[in-house]
């Protein structure tokens, strides 16, 4: 891989930076960028796009260490040269909203072109002891929010055990107010999360009813006060009033005017269903009214489910506008009717379901809303069960969206998955800066693809497939795939930090 510090240094001496890269709003061919020198590693003939300046070029791309070191017409040269002829070289895919765990899981996601995997939405606690287990044992970057969620478990947590001299591990903690007498230690150990290097604070408010409004609002006021950004899934998903999803975004909207705060709500289309579309511009229209507010969607139209939880209480058709019909069994593949619903709803056996409550129409809409960001919302694959969109996101939407449907060009796909979520994050975590470009100066995180058959492998009764059509994966200039294949032992991801740390 040419890591020989020496060489390194020789490199660097030899390299003449770029002198200027203009920006093509057209997708015309840069001006000439006059390099010299020999480059660790050369894609030649690359179709390089890069979202922040609209270049769609065939050019040389020459990468020194962790860095992409010249962008160029010019015939590069270097200690390892790779034809990229009739390929795609974009910026790596970052993911905003990942809950996977493991190498194994890491695996699937860097032949899916990820390069980045973020736990914003749920976060962690504690957060520096989560940055250090992980320290040289990732193929991906890594970073993560504070959890509300449990920081407001572990104070209770506490108080608990204070008071019964051990800890109940029967306590519905998540479904109870904060006791006034441990509140005062609520924001400051949010801040303390903050100080330790997260990326803002990740509230789960659906999965922890006992979160109160004006809990909700401090926890704004703390992500204002320290100019960072709030991930929520919000309060509700519901399409009828009360406890509406139209309802739970009123309450993020209201917190970020009242607050002054940013916020991202998690996977808008599985919480608004057939509202998706609505409920998109209602964020635009708040952000063109001063509102700091994002979203982001996964390419599915169905979510992972249990019969027998409280999700399927009386009154489920309604609330997500489906029917058992829209429900399919995992155990057998098959579309539920009535019966097989009340029998599972009030039996046993295998429970788990597929809930399809978008229609690839409603996908689109939202796919097509220029600032609507990509993430998956991904797990950890223990079987093949698991949601297709932890091994396929960002495949699927090269290859079904792009492709076959040509719902998104290229170009709009890739600043989807690389520039929108850098850009989300960059104010208040400088690593984003130079993540999500092709330019020189940039981290060499990088996917090399071929856009005529890239796809997701995975589907819903298979999730554990491989995506399609990667040739080459680079995260922080090394290798996870390469030619094709996972590189072995190589464990090149780093920390990414909020500005605090």
């Amino acid at each position: 891989m040419g890591k020989n510090p020496d060489l390194n240094i020789k490199y660097l001496a030899l390299v003449v930076l770029v002198f200027s890269i203009a920006t093509c709003s057209d997708g015309a061919t840069p001006n000439p960028i006059k390099v010299q020198g020999r480059y660790e590693i050369v894609f030649h003939n690359a179709r390089v796009l890069d979202p922040e300046t609209n270049l769609d070029a065939i050019l040389d791309v020459g990468i020194v260490n962790d860095k992409i070191m010249a962008v160029s017409t010019e015939v590069l040269t270097g200690s390892l040269e790779i034809d990229a002829s009739g390929l795609v070289l974009a910026p790596g895919f970052i993911d905003l909203h990942s809950h996977s765990e493991g190498y194994e899981t890491a695996a699937y996601q860097v032949m899916d072109g990820r390069t980045t995997r973020l736990e914003l939405e749920s976060g962690v606690y504690p957060v520096d002891s989560w940055y250090e287990s992980k320290q040289g044992q990732e193929l991906m970057n890594y970073g993560a929010s504070v959890s509300h969620t449990a920081v407001r478990r572990h104070l209770q947590d506490q108080a608990e055990s204070r008071l019964r001299g051990t800890l109940n591990p029967n306590l519905t903690i998540i479904s109870q107010k904060i006791p006034e007498h441990i509140y005062e230690d609520f924001i400051p150990t949010l801040q303390q999360g903050l100080m330790a290097g997260a990326i803002g604070v990740g509230s789960g408010t659906q999965y922890a009813p006992g979160i109160t409004r004006p809990e909700m609002l401090d926890v704004n006021l703390v992500t204002a006060k320290n100019e960072m950004c709030l991930f929520t899934h919000v309060r509700y998903g519901s399409l009828i009033e009360p406890y509406s999803t139209f309802e739970a975004l009123q309450e993020v909207i209201s917190n970020s005017a009242i607050s002054g705060s940013c916020a991202h709500v998690v996977h808008i289309n599985s919480m608004a269903m057939s509202a998706t579309s609505e409920l998109v511009d209602i964020m635009n229209n708040a952000r063109s009214n001063g509102i700091d507010i994002s979203t982001e969607m996964y390419p599915w139209d169905a979510s992972n489910d249990r019969i027998r939880t409280l999700m399927f209480d009386p009154g489920w058709e309604n609330r997500w506008g489906v029917t058992p019909q829209d429900l399919q069994s995992k155990s057998t593949g098959e579309r539920l009717t009535q019966e097989e619903f009340d029998a599972l709803r009030t039996g046993i056996g295998d429970d788990r379901v597929l809930m399809h409550m978008n229609t690839e129409e409603t996908l689109i809409l939202a796919l097509q809303d220029p600032q609507m960001i990509i993430a998956s919302d991904a797990g950890t694959l223990r079987d093949r069960f698991e949601h297709p969109r932890t091994a396929g996101t960002f495949s699927r939407v090269l290859g079904h969206f792009v492709r076959e449907k040509k719902a998104l060009t290229l170009m709009e796909a890739i600043r989807k998955m690389t520039l929108l979520p850098a850009q989300r994050l960059q104010d208040f975590t400088p690593g984003m800066k130079t993540k999500g470009r092709v330019q020189v100066g940039a981290d060499a995180d990088l996917v090399v693809f071929d856009p005529n058959l890239v796809a997701s492998g995975a589907t819903y009764l298979d999730a554990k497939q491989y995506s399609k059509g990667y040739h080459y994966v680079m995260v922080n200039g090394i290798f996870v795939v390469k030619e094709g294949s996972l590189v072995a032992d190589v464990y090149p991801g780093k920390p990414v930090y909020g500005y605090l740390k």
